[in-house]
């Protein structure tokens, strides 16, 4: 992998999936994006580039702020303004890296490799957003750090030690932040769109990312601090 100062970045980004009262009550993850009346309601996205600690402004678009004559027209164009802000990194990588061997950006979130990256690119692809190879390229070529997966080496099992898997993002916060509080489900964020409070649901997406890039820090201090390391 190779990294260069000003181009190298990761996306710290959380997106909101809503899902029709009818299927809430499955088991396991319920957010499907071929089902029937789902729909991304939107997400805060912003860019961070390590080499430099610099961080971008953060960016969001959720869908009551689109135009359009209903949900599906409106969840068009906000997954057409998320898919630009993502080719805007490609755009980055290809014109300012000048180097083929350069490490492609970089998604970082939690659990974003089971909803967030799919149903981006699902949802994406039912709507026509834009060619099936270069979607598949936008999405899916970014490198991937799912912090739900890079926490779990480092942080206690009480259940059963013989088991490594990915971890809840409350359980990282409390462990690596030191911060206890418990959030709760992602789930609720259906209810808050149900009543119309937009706001909350606004508030906490940016805060799902603001612990994403203090999450991403703290790992990073524990990598640095290996035996072995610079």
């Amino acid at each position: 992998m190779r990294f260069k100062r000003g181009v190298t970045h990761v996306i710290f980004f959380d997106i909101e999936y809503y899902v029709p009262r009818e299927h809430r009550n499955g088991p396991g993850l319920r957010a499907n994006p071929y089902l029937n009346g789902s729909f991304v309601m939107g997400g805060v996205f912003q860019r961070y580039f390590p080499i430099d600690e610099k961080p971008e402004k953060k960016e969001e678009f959720w869908i009551w702020d689109m135009e359009g004559k209903d949900v599906v027209e409106q969840e068009k164009n906000l997954l057409e303004k998320i898919y630009l802000y993502f080719r805007e990194s490609w755009t980055r990588w290809e014109l300012l890296g000048k180097d083929p061997g350069l490490t492609e950006p970089m998604a970082v979130g939690f659990g974003i490799t089971r909803l967030d990256i799919p149903v981006l690119f699902v949802r994406s692809l039912i709507h026509g957003i834009a060619e099936l190879e270069r979607l598949y390229d936008t999405y899916f070529k970014l490198r991937h750090f799912d912090l739900s997966v890079a926490s779990a080496p480092v942080l206690p099992e009480s259940r059963n030690r013989k088991v490594l898997a990915p971890v809840s993002q409350n359980w990282a916060v409390r462990n690596l932040l030191g911060d206890g509080r418990r959030k709760p489900s992602g789930t609720t964020v259906w209810e808050l769109y149900d009543a119309g409070e937009y706001q909350a649901i606004m508030e906490r997406t940016r805060e799902e990312v603001e612990l994403a890039r203090k999450v991403y820090q703290e790992l990073r201090k524990l990598r640095n601090g290996l035996p072995g390391r610079p």
